[in-house]
């Protein structure tokens, strides 16, 4: 891409080359002075296809020694060998198709008071051009024109159908300056029937409508009057940026706050270099509430401006505001690339997890949450984040990993030790068939403990008590690693600060007691151990208050166990005389 620099440097050379260009003899060059000093440079179209490419090139030339011929009276038209001269000081080729950019520069690097552009396509074999009149310095001229010729018609014959269908064009542009001339003198009247007499050779002529807009200013016409004008306006020429911007301006003082937006929008996407423009339209969107548009336009500007900043932050502003939660994660992890700053920034971390979570996206949870917890290591909401997305996906080890981590961090985090325990003991199988996980076991053991160390609420208590009671019990049935059963069912009971699940813990305390007195009677026994007797004694004196306790689940069984007890009990008196204990 040639740069700006490039179009200008040519400049000093226009006055010679012009000079050059514009005169043979010393009395044409009188008359066209006289006549016109009305510039226009006609572009070579864009070809869309390849094998056009030197059928445009030919209809360029072709054009504008017709249109000097024809038009000598009206225009100065830019020959050929002038504008290849400047292309080739600024290092394009002669038959170069320039974008719009480079052709405006180009324009006004030469003086030129109007250009046109356009391009050139096949319908069959017949040649198809469309052409934009572009008005830079009161012309007059603006516009569009399709023009369709013949199968047979060569660069030449094309030529002269175009040529003629500019003619009402050039006679509606002689009207719309007559029009600026008498505002100029003061004569609104005046003015305003040139430009209806413009309309009369085409209906919505930009410059035309423009001029009449003026008018109905300045003879202090209602608002509504100066828009009809300007809505004429932008339908002759939708790329027409001053058209929009007046539009934009007009529908805000009439309060129509969404027609004001939408022909500012217009204007930012035809004026695609106005940064300032842009962001100013994308922001007002978000005010309005139209966060589609808002995202829309953001989206079409970092599509040719990937990195700019401040368009990342207003995107990822408008998509975060309209819930757009797909739009937010991608924005704020471009923004992320962009700006090292947001490397350990917490209240970013937090707020692309959030878009994450809000849009389902586990993948990105999980990624921007393992990012969080990387760059801010002792942050506990974002490693609670990280805890959910790890469990998302089932990874239920390394969730278990982050809650001990929340705990090394936070030792009063219940929440977290809560978590823990449910997640080793929920699906924690207990049955006589399977071999028993003691590890896992007494790992979800350790959080409900500190749960219930860290916190006395009532809610943590109960919610200890129902998974204490769960497991023991289970492990009763079982008849499995019995002496944490009882140890749990012990803590059921304490932490069931509410009593309701007081009657179920105590009876399966109760039976777990039988059957550890079972297995440890017969040890007792054997030792003869003094020490040994009391641990009995203790077990059978409060297997006896638990199963009363619990009697009404089973008050049949319950009568049976506690009869077993007391047949333990009344064992007692005489192990201790046999062993000779004090």
């Amino acid at each position: 891409m040639r740069t700006r620099l490039q179009i200008r440097l040519v400049v000093a050379l226009l006055g010679a080359v012009l000079a050059v260009s514009f005169t043979t003899t010393g009395a044409q060059a009188q008359l066209a002075v006289r006549q016109s000093n009305l510039k226009i440079l006609f572009l070579i179209p864009h070809a869309a296809e390849t094998a056009d490419s030197a059928f445009a090139v030919q209809l360029a030339n072709e054009v504008r020694t017709r249109l000097r011929n024809k038009m000598r009276h009206k225009l100065l038209i830019i020959q050929s060998d002038v504008i290849c001269q400047v292309l080739e000081e600024s290092a394009y080729s002669c038959d170069a198709v320039l974008g719009p950019a480079d052709a405006d520069r180009l324009a006004r690097a030469l003086v030129s008071d109007a250009y046109i552009t356009g391009s050139l396509w096949r319908d069959g074999d017949a040649p198809v051009a469309r052409f934009h009149i572009i008005n830079v310095s009161r012309s007059g001229l603006s516009g569009w024109t399709t023009v369709t010729g013949l199968t047979e018609d060569q660069p030449r014959d094309f030529a002269e159908t175009i040529v003629d269908s500019l003619d009402n064009q050039v006679r509606a542009a002689e009207h719309a300056r007559e029009c600026s001339d008498r505002i100029g003198r003061g004569d609104f009247s005046g003015a305003r029937n040139r430009a209806e007499r413009a309309f009369r050779l085409y209906p919505n002529h930009p410059s035309a409508a423009m001029c009449a807009e003026v008018v109905a200013e300045a003879m202090r016409q209602p608002p509504d009057s100066q828009i009809a004008m300007l809505e004429r306006a932008v339908a002759g020429d939708s790329l027409l940026v001053r058209g929009w911007e007046r539009l934009g301006r007009l529908y805000q003082q009439r309060g129509d706050t969404l027609s004001a937006l939408q022909a500012f929008a217009r204007q930012s996407t035809i004026d695609q270099g106005n940064r300032e423009l842009r962001m100013g339209v994308v922001a007002g969107a978000i005010t309005a509430r139209e966060y589609a548009v808002a995202r829309d336009l953001a989206n079409e500007w970092l599509n040719r401006n990937p990195t700019d900043l401040g368009m990342l932050q207003l995107k990822a502003r408008t998509c975060v505001e309209g819930a757009l939660w797909g739009c937010a994660v991608a924005a704020l992890s471009s923004q992320y690339e962009v700006d090292t700053t947001l490397v350990g920034d917490t209240v970013f971390y937090q707020q692309i997890i959030g878009a994450a979570q809000a849009m389902g996206d586990t993948a990105a949870q999980l990624e921007w949450s393992g990012i969080a917890v990387d760059e801010a290591p002792d942050v506990v909401t974002l490693w609670r984040a990280h805890a959910s997305a790890l469990a998302t996906i089932g990874n239920t080890d390394s969730v278990v990993a982050v809650y001990e981590r929340l705990l090394s961090l936070d030792p009063t985090d219940f929440r977290s030790a809560l978590a823990g325990a449910r997640i080793l003991l929920e699906d924690l199988p207990i049955d006589t068939a399977t071999p028993l996980d003691t590890a896992r076991l007494r790992k979800g053991g350790s959080f409900l403990m500190r749960a219930t160390t860290a916190s006395r609420d009532t809610s943590v208590l109960m919610n200890a008590a129902v998974m204490y009671y769960q497991k023991g019990s289970a492990l009763v049935r079982a008849r499995k690693e019995l002496a944490t059963a009882v140890q749990w069912l012990e803590r059921s009971v304490e932490n069931d600060v509410l009593g309701r699940l007081s009657q179920q813990s105590n009876f399966f305390l109760g039976l777990g007691l039988m059957f550890r007195i079972f297995e440890f009677d017969p040890q007792v026994t054997e030792t003869k151990s003094c020490d040994l007797v009391e641990v009995e004694a203790s077990m059978v004196s409060r297997g006896i208050q638990a199963m009363r306790l619990g009697s009404s689940i089973a008050p049949d069984r319950a009568e049976q166990f506690l009869q077993q007890f007391q047949a333990f009990e009344s064992r007692i008196p005489n192990l201790r005389r046999a062993f000779q204990c004090r």
